[in-house]
């Protein structure tokens, strides 16, 4: 018999003591020091190093077609990207720039991404009925005028997937199905160093996983918090102990509760978008207020040392 037991989950401590007659210390997963807030300066060398040098090979310009993001490719410009621009050397982010909406996945029958393709799909449709254009409309116009700086209640929306999986290929062919006018989606894999840059550049981070235990947390969420970014999660038994709602993120059950959510963080965006602001500051707080070191120095380095001891 074990003299002590960690645990990842206020859960899993009440599954091992009554089923298990165990009594285990809840150590939570905490990021590393890897993860933290991206400066400025390192958005903008991101954005061009990883996603502007992409965003004419994205999934739907594969086909020979260009979506809201792709099209800006087409500015010369080489210190503009879609979302920051320079003057004088000075880097500022564009007032009309996407929201950068990244998921993490494995790409298997863990992961419903068929989920995350509705909600976008939905925003999509709800965004253009509220703004009252119609079905018909040019929307290669409408690029046009969004890369001339217009700028509109809802932003467009790019939906950064990242990870490698049996299933990637399946969704991206029916990523190309989709007629979207303000989402567009890029999957990519990142070089380790990348990765942790990426969570601290996007504005909100979508995570799909649902522990089939019920009694585990999504470390992707953690790497979230830990670079200050928000998060939409998909609701499961014990994820509240990690997301708290309307504190550091929002959880969601269906496609439609995804859609809703999206509607209501980005209207505004990027400067009118207060509830989007708050989550972002819960999630900053939530990534700063402990590390693992600290988690395991506080919690697990007591117990190790009354067992040796």
């Amino acid at each position: 018999m074990a003299d002590g037991a960690f645990c990842v989950t206020k859960a899993m401590k009440h599954e091992l003591a009554q089923n298990w007659g165990i009594n285990a210390t809840v150590l939570y997963d905490k990021s590393s020091e890897f993860f933290h807030p991206t400066s400025l300066k390192e958005k903008h060398e991101l954005y061009m190093k990883q996603l502007f040098s992409r965003l004419g090979n994205s999934i739907c310009s594969a086909m020979g077609n260009v979506d809201c993001i792709s099209v800006e490719n087409e500015v010369e410009d080489r210190n503009v990207t879609a979302f920051t621009s320079t003057i004088d050397g000075e880097i500022f982010l564009k007032p009309n720039r996407p929201a950068l909406v990244v998921s993490s996945t494995s790409w298997t029958l863990d992961e419903d991404f068929s989920i995350l393709l509705e909600a976008a799909l939905m925003y999509d449709r709800r965004v253009a009925a509220t703004l009252g254009e119609e079905d018909s409309m040019d929307e290669g116009q409408l690029w046009i005028d969004i890369k001339n700086g217009k700028q509109f209640a809802y932003p467009r929306l790019l939906f950064i997937i990242t990870g490698k999986g049996p299933n990637r290929k399946k969704y991206e062919e029916q990523i190309k199905r989709l007629k979207l006018r303000r989402v567009a989606f890029q999957t990519m894999w990142l070089a380790s160093e990348d990765y942790p840059l990426l969570l601290g550049s996007t504005d909100l981070g979508v995570s799909l996983h649902t522990s089939s235990s019920g009694l585990d947390l999504p470390m992707k969420v953690v790497d979230m918090f830990g670079c200050g970014l928000p998060v939409c999660a998909a609701s499961f038994s014990c994820i509240e102990e990690l997301v708290k709602i309307n504190r550091n993120g929002h959880l969601f059950s269906t496609s439609s509760e995804l859609a809703d959510e999206l509607m209501m963080l980005f209207k505004g965006f990027p400067e009118e978008c207060d509830v989007l602001k708050s989550l972002k500051a819960g999630a900053l707080n939530s990534g700063s207020s402990s590390k693992w070191s600290t988690e395991w120095e506080t919690y697990a380095l007591p117990l190790v040392n009354q067992v040796i001891g």
